[in-house]
């Protein structure tokens, strides 16, 4: 007998790509009414989720699908008119089977499916007999769904031509090792042949490693698509009519930054329904390349941000005194201060009551927690034009496992800082150097740039500064800064490892690497140093 368990995550791979098909079309066919084009694709999907689920020995899942399957069969045959409950109950159907799909995924079994059988099938039974349609005379509640969730991705598609490419490498990889083997043998080592072979297996390395970086890509349409369906529950939940555009799903990421990109993505779309959008509206959800950064955005058209309501909360909640909520309020507008824009990641909600989806205030919090994680930024915009809007934007590297590095040393210790953060090196001459509101700011090309030593950043002793000051001049998103070091070693590209928990809570680094003599080194953490500028410089240069 034919053991078909091992054939479980080819099984489970599949049937995650044809659920989500099946939310994208059910949203287009509530959209557009049942066109036949839609109720073929619908048909397709639930023939072929049936078919496999039933190889597999699944049959609940298979006879769920294999009940969808006739109710869109039928409308297909007829002509009749989906009503809004028969959308609504497959919308949760397919809800059922992702449940399920997710039980396998974590014993092996399907999950108990027999009362969404037997309600799917009531309605099948219902509309043959009336052969009048699908529109029923009660109207069913929309309820926001688990859909919302975005699991972490277990499989990642690799095109066979790069796996092809990635064989082929290694193999070339196997020939030098014997050709370093043979060397070995022999008492006097052939330096030409060893320098050639030794510039062979640099090259290899660099290509494999692009290989295996390139197979890492993952679209970051995986999970944009789950976000249409999303909006439409939290629409209808709140009695709403939300469009959102998406676009920008062909721009691949890192897995390791797409599967962290999800929970954020939630809170940020959740907000635009709940806090933008007031009765109709549209939603924009986007990607774009900027250098080595992708850059996501949500914006939505419905109301601003109102600051001066932020800025109170703030006080009420003593994150920032009753003198500095003044100070903010004066400003707002017509300065419109970072320090204004951060206080939406303390935790704070404007909402007066707590809904499922917002009002206590986690949501932004956790879009500022994951840009911190893996070394981007996030920036609000609002309004956005003279009617009002709000857009977020997340500055996001395109990889956090191979990065290009400089490393700098200070006193007896080396750091490496990410290229993808550094604008330019300068030398800056003491005569450059001024003290602008208690902090010392050079003068680099008419503008001011604020100077900080990373020896005292780190609490490193140093001797006294002496000119010219080397300064790697970094930024991330508006922020900008000059860091002094002693030296400019070396460009490399590193390998990052996640720092030890021992140093997890310590700010300032986003992890290690271990370089060629052996030595452990951390790599500076651009956007945490720059996070608080006036912190940084209390810490500056004298």
């Amino acid at each position: 007998m034919v053991d078909i368990s091992k054939f479980k995550e080819i099984f489970v791979s599949e049937a995650e790509d044809l659920l989500m098909n099946l939310n994208k079309d059910l949203l287009a066919l509530e959209k557009k009414g049942a066109q036949k084009n839609l109720l073929n694709n619908l048909m397709r999907s639930f023939h072929t989720l049936k078919s496999s689920a039933a190889a597999m020995g699944y049959k609940q899942i298979s006879s769920l699908a294999h009940s969808l399957e006739d109710i869109f069969d039928q409308t297909r045959k007829t002509g009749a008119k989906l009503g809004q409950v028969v959308i609504s109950r497959s919308f949760q159907a397919v809800d059922a089977l992702e449940k399920s799909l997710g039980e396998i995924k974590k014993s092996g079994q399907e999950a108990d499916l027999s009362s969404v059988i037997a309600g799917v099938q009531k309605i099948s039974s219902q509309s043959s007999k009336k052969k009048a349609g699908f529109t029923p005379a009660v109207k069913s509640a929309a309820t926001v769904t688990e859909s919302q969730t975005v699991e972490a991705i277990s499989h990642v598609k690799v095109p066979v031509q790069r796996l092809d490419q990635l064989l082929a490498s290694v193999e070339e990889l196997l020939i030098d090792k014997l050709k370093l083997e043979r060397l070995v043998k022999f008492e006097k080592v052939n330096q030409l042949e060893l320098r050639d072979i030794t510039a062979h297996l640099s090259r290899l390395v660099s290509d494999i490693q692009y290989q295996v970086m390139q197979s890492r890509l993952i679209p970051l349409e995986q999970i944009f698509q789950r976000f249409p369906r999303m909006i439409r529950d939290l629409a209808s939940d709140q009695k709403k009519k939300v469009e959102l555009e998406v676009g920008g799903g062909d721009m691949e990421l890192d897995r390791t930054i797409v599967e962290k990109l999800g929970e954020p993505l939630v809170h940020l779309l959740r907000n635009a329904v709940d806090h933008g959008i007031e009765k109709e509206g549209r939603i924009k959800l986007g990607a774009k390349r900027e250098k080595d950064f992708t850059i996501i955005y949500v914006e939505n058209d419905g109301r601003a941000i109102d600051w001066k309501k932020i800025i109170k909360v703030a006080s009420e909640k003593d994150v920032i005194t009753a003198e500095k909520a003044d100070e903010l309020t004066e400003k707002a507008d017509h300065d419109l201060s970072r320090e204004v824009l951060e206080l939406l990641f303390h935790g704070l909600s404007t909402k007066e009551t707590v809904t499922e989806t917002s009002g206590r205030g986690v949501g932004l919090s956790v879009v500022k927690n994951f840009t911190d994680q893996v070394g981007g930024t996030v920036d609000i915009l609002s309004p956005i034009s003279p009617s009002g809007g709000s857009r977020f934007t997340l500055e996001l590297p395109l990889t956090l496992a191979i990065i290009k590095a400089l490393l700098v040393k200070v006193s007896d210790s080396v750091f490496a800082i990410p290229f993808s953060s550094i604008e330019r090196i300068v030398s800056i001459q003491l005569s450059e150097i001024k003290s602008m509101a208690d902090q010392f700011v050079a003068v680099v090309d008419g503008a001011n740039l604020p100077l900080a030593l990373v020896g005292k950043i780190f609490g490193i002793d140093t001797p006294a500064a002496v000119a010219p000051l080397m300064t790697v001049v970094v930024k991330k998103g508006p922020e900008r800064a000059g860091l002094v070091v002693d030296t400019l070693l070396d460009e490399q590209e590193i390998i990052v490892k996640p720092l030890s928990s021992i140093l997890k809570g310590v700010k300032g680094f986003s992890g290690s690497t271990i370089l060629g003599d052996g030595r452990t080194i951390l790599i500076l953490d651009v956007a945490s140093v720059l996070e608080d500028t006036k912190k940084l410089l209390r810490v500056s240069y004298g």
